[in-house]
């Protein structure tokens, strides 16, 4: 039996695909800029997670959970939170300009709905893994309340993996037995460094 909503959030992974790109597109060669330099914008490394960032955002998270989302995602990030009215037009058009979206997603300046900053690849998992720690040491000692258990999730680039600071969070999360953390790879085998081997 399908899911009847999966039509639906393949419709939304269009348009927020489309935004995405365009908004990357309009700040390279559209957007009026006095020296002529692109300013870039991941486009591949944010199509390769629209699938997943919309079934994430569209049907999966409750209001509980939070996503650190991969700092080359950020347009598709600004996106959904556009389709939501999280996020206005006039800052799409300034991405990565001044006031405009950010071109990571930022706590401080960007005025869309951002959980973590993650303007360094690598520091999702970290933050996920240490809010999560964080939320059992507060249940644990009864601070919580009633307050219902969040997910916190991490979407990460294969490439991040390379950072030091992924393994240092497996070995701790391991060894505190964290529970409600969600990370998930985006193996999408792209880097500027080289093609992500295996």
């Amino acid at each position: 039996m399908s899911d009847p909503r999966l039509p639906v959030l393949a419709e939304l992974e269009k348009k927020i695909l489309w935004l995405a790109s365009w908004t990357i597109h309009n700040a390279n060669h559209i957007r009026a800029n006095d020296d002529g330099m692109k300013v870039g914008g991941h486009q591949a490394s944010s199509a390769s997670l629209a699938t997943i960032m919309t079934a994430l955002y569209m049907a999966a998270l409750k209001p509980q959970d939070r996503v650190a989302v991969k700092p080359h995602a950020s347009p598709i990030f600004h996106a959904i939170n556009y389709l939501m009215g999280l996020q206005t037009q006039e800052k799409l058009e300034n991405f990565r300009g001044y006031k405009g979206a950010q071109s990571y997603p930022s706590r401080t300046k960007d005025i869309d709905d951002v959980d973590f900053s993650t303007g360094s690849v690598g520091l999702g998992v970290a933050q996920t893994l240490f809010s999560s720690l964080v939320q059992d040491y507060v249940k644990a000692h009864g601070w919580g309340g009633d307050a219902p258990e969040g997910r916190m999730v991490a979407l990460i680039g294969d490439a991040e993996l390379d950072e030091g600071n992924i393994f240092e969070a497996l070995m701790e999360g391991w060894k505190h037995g964290v529970r409600n953390t969600w990370w998930v790879i985006d193996y999408n085998r792209q880097s500027l460094d080289a093609v992500v081997r295996e």
